[in-house]
């Protein structure tokens, strides 16, 4: 399974060995991330 983050393909296949809740944490993180450079640009 796969989707598009930011343009970029992303593997979420379990097959992989990583689970998915560790997917989950990455796109919390990017998010938070995000949500920094807004406030830096006073966005």
């Amino acid at each position: 399974a796969e989707f598009r983050l930011l343009g970029f393909p992303v593997d979420v296949n379990p097959s992989d060995g990583v689970p998915f809740l560790d997917v989950v944490h990455v796109l919390q993180e990017v998010q938070v991330q995000v949500k920094a450079v807004g406030r830096l640009h006073g966005v």
